[in-house]
């Protein structure tokens, strides 16, 4: 969310709108910032990490699991 950051996605996103291209995100990943590119053109976006997604899942399995060995 750096203003720096954020005019760059600008500048970029006129020109892909000049020349008829599709803007592109990545890296961008909480849900306050992104929609403010989307809002300037990005259609190509990058929701996650792998790594992330991993994680996630990792995460999630291991709360089912110790639920499962709550219940006992």
């Amino acid at each position: 969310a750096h203003p720096r950051i954020e005019e760059a996605y600008r500048k970029v996103a006129a020109a892909c709108a000049k020349h008829g291209k599709v803007l592109g995100m990545g890296g961008v990943y909480d849900d306050e910032t992104a929609p403010r590119y989307m809002k300037l053109g990005a259609r190509m976006v990058l929701g996650g990490s792998d790594q992330q997604f991993m994680l996630q899942a990792a995460g999630a399995r291991a709360k089912a699991l110790q639920a499962m060995n709550a219940r006992g």
